[in-house]
């Protein structure tokens, strides 16, 4: 069972798995903000990937879901969809309601 998705994990744990993370989207604020405000209030150290539009075309099938944003945790595993990533990002970092 991989430790790193129990739901006993530290603030270490957390920072391991999410500093060093990627986030690819455009060069455009939309559904990759609430993310990039979310891992800078965290104070995670991520890359900002900004995809510029005439590149989308061939980097689009390299992509899980055929879309934007992808988060690439530090250990290489990727997460899609807006909705999933920012839940991801905000329970990881105790910003996610627990009521």
């Amino acid at each position: 069972k991989d430790p790193t998705y129990t739901k006993t994990h530290t603030i270490k744990d957390t920072k391991m798995i999410l500093d060093g993370c990627k986030l690819v989207y455009f060069g455009i604020p939309g559904r990759g903000e609430a993310t990039r405000l979310a891992l800078t209030i965290g104070g995670v150290k991520f890359t900002d990937e900004r995809i510029a539009f005439p590149q989308w075309k061939e980097f689009k099938s390299t992509t899980p879901w055929g879309s934007l944003p992808v988060l690439e945790l530090s250990d290489g595993r990727k997460i899609a969809q807006q909705r999933t990533i920012l839940r991801f990002v905000g329970k990881e970092l105790s910003l996610y309601p627990t009521d």
